[in-house]
């Protein structure tokens, strides 16, 4: 199923409403999977693009929790992964994300 998914944080701070509602929106197939990294399993949430061919437009969203529902949006909290001076580093992210 399609979704509009906006992003919520940027490095892990909240964004305002506004700057969410007036940023970007990125639409695709919203799927879960299982991933193993360096001996550890994590369940992962990735958009995936109408063309099978492009990257995801958003970073992968490790360890997906629902926190609300609606009649046509839902959103999700968990982390994603951010390169840092000293390597990559993992900070929350939330997706509202819409029926498209």
């Amino acid at each position: 199923m399609r979704f509009k998914v906006f992003l919520l944080r940027r490095r892990g701070r909240r964004l305002p409403w506004r700057e969410v509602q007036n940023g970007p929106a990125y639409v695709g197939d919203l799927i879960t999977h299982a991933v193993d990294v360096k001996g550890e399993r994590y369940q992962v949430a990735t958009l995936r693009p109408a063309d099978p061919m492009a990257e995801s437009p958003v970073p992968k969203l490790y360890e997906p929790v629902l926190l609300g529902f609606a009649p046509l949006a839902f959103r999700l909290r968990g982390f994603e992964r951010v390169e840092g001076p000293a390597g990559p580093i993992a900070v929350v992210q939330e997706w509202h994300c819409e029926a498209s």
